[in-house]
């Protein structure tokens, strides 16, 4: 194994993947590597390799295949164009950056982004994607960044609480029109899109509720208080519960879950012991891996536990994998953001999508 005095065992793998990539010496449809492979390659232990997959991961480089192996993960087009776009400046007509959280390859916001820059490009205006890391001070000197750029406008997709408001404000201010995602607010001189959450989730609920299930659990990897879709989300299933006299038992409701595949296994194991019949789940992602972990417990889905997700992205019909779940519609969220910008009246407005259940087979009636 090449060695490196300044860099971490894990770092040089990573640089090392990323080296193949960039020469093409893998195929999308064969595993880049496995745990195991990287361990006896480079003489490291299973952590290790496990850290570098996992942070090639949540940077959207790579996808992994349970009990097959880590994946390299195909370019949109919409990924294709902000790589290789110029800088800011650059190019003809208007630019809006697009700031986010999270990798861009994660959950179903990329829908939203091809459908808005298709749209947005007929017009000349262009969308360049900055991707940062979910800190406040971050959020903070991104912001006054583009600030301090010429720039057309803003889509911003707070990762926490604060919205930066001085900031965001100084846009405005300069005749730039700031959209905020997913987050609703009563600032007046900034727009808003908002999926309907709380709905989605209580359609959800009572879904698995007319099919006779009570002991319903709610699993989530972040607290309620992460995340206002997660907040909504999980108010929408106390809502339903509420409404239909029944109440979450405690123990039934699992916040801040730990994304470890045994972790979650162990959980599933003991809900079902304690009598559980339907798991709704922050989203699809979850979703799917409470499916896998049925699954490897010989529990019958839907027949012993029923499965409901979120979002209506690829991990809902992965594999075997067809769960119910609710769809964001982000197609339509990528056409608003388009036609709030592109709009004339530069007044700013609040827009709520709506979202709509879909049942899948991972749901049925609660068996007699």
């Amino acid at each position: 194994m090449r060695r490196s005095s300044t860099k971490l065992l894990y770092q040089v793998i990573i640089d090392d993947i990323l080296s193949n990539i960039e020469k093409k010496q893998f195929s999308y449809d064969k595993p880049i590597c496995t745990e195991k492979s990287l361990s006896e390659q480079y003489g490291v232990s299973r952590i290790t390799s496990k850290r570098a997959i996992d942070e090639l991961e949540n940077a959207g480089v790579l996808y992994r295949k349970r009990g097959v192996g880590s994946f390299v993960r195909r370019r949109s087009s919409a990924e294709t164009a902000a790589a290789s776009a110029p800088s800011v400046g650059a190019l003809p007509g208007k630019l809006i950056p697009f700031v986010l959280p999270f990798a861009i390859t994660q959950g179903g916001i990329l829908r939203a982004i091809e459908v808005a820059t298709r749209q947005l490009s007929e017009h000349g205006w262009h969308l360049s994607i900055h991707v940062c890391e979910p800190s406040e001070e971050e959020e903070r000197k991104l912001l006054l960044r583009l600030l301090g750029q010429n720039v057309d406008g803003l889509i911003f997709y707070p990762s926490a609480k604060e919205l930066h408001r001085d900031i965001l404000q100084k846009f405005t201010e300069s005749g730039k029109r700031v959209i905020i995602l997913d987050k609703p607010h009563d600032i007046d001189y900034l727009s808003s899109i908002v999926c309907d959450n709380f709905n989605g989730a209580y359609m959800l609920t009572q879904h698995l509720i007319d099919y006779g299930h009570r002991n319903i659990a709610y699993l989530s990897r972040f607290s309620s208080g992460d995340l206002t879709s997660i907040r909504d989300r999980y108010e929408g299933f106390d809502r339903c519960m509420a409404d239909n006299g029944l109440t979450p038992n405690p123990e039934f409701v699992r916040m801040n879950l730990s994304s470890d595949y045994h972790m979650l296994k162990h959980v599933i194991n003991t809900l079902f012991k304690a009598g559980v019949t339907a798991i709704e789940c922050e989203n699809d992602e979850v979703a799917f891996n409470v499916y896998m972990c049925c699954r490897s417990l010989s529990i019958q889905v839907p027949a012993q536990m029923n499965i409901a997700g979120f979002d209506n992205i690829e991990w809902a019909v992965t594999g075997s994998a067809q769960i119910t779940t609710v769809d964001q519609n982000f197609a339509r969220i990528g056409e608003t953001m388009a036609d709030m910008l592109l709009s004339e009246d530069n007044d700013p407005s609040a827009k709520v999508i709506p979202v709509h259940l879909i049942p899948r087979t991972s749901t049925s009636p609660i068996a007699n």
